[in-house]
């Protein structure tokens, strides 16, 4: 890969990053992508599996609640304490809008288009 093709990507990345501080660049990334790839289609948001781990001490039952009942989310209780997994279509904006919870340390996940591809 071209010295200058890399730097590109990297300062892409790191805006990421500036922009959603707690949320995994490469995973927002393949959302964007994904996004645009369904533009046309009839279902146009990617289907994620997210893991969102909450810094210690957040009441998780609390925020189960909240991200069903404020996103229409599929959430269920991790493996490990303070991780919360979800599953649903999801487009960046609502990405960025969980993300300001300010008790959530980082999101992480996979996002394929959903079409069995």
């Amino acid at each position: 890969m071209s010295q200058d093709v890399e730097s590109i990507y990297d300062e892409y990345m790191s805006k990421l990053k500036q922009a959603l501080p707690n949320v995994d660049p490469n995973f927002i990334h393949r959302i964007i992508y994904l996004e645009r790839k369904l533009a046309n289609e009839d279902v146009s948001e990617p289907e994620v599996s997210a893991i969102i781990e909450y810094k210690p001490g957040t009441d998780v039952d609390n925020k189960v609640n909240g991200l069903r009942g404020k996103y229409s989310l599929e959430v269920e209780h991790g493996g490990k304490q303070n991780v919360l997994h979800v599953t649903s279509r999801i487009k960046v904006d609502k990405i960025t809008e969980i993300a300001r919870d300010r008790d959530i340390a980082k999101i992480t996940g996979r996002a394929d288009s959903g079409l069995g591809e």
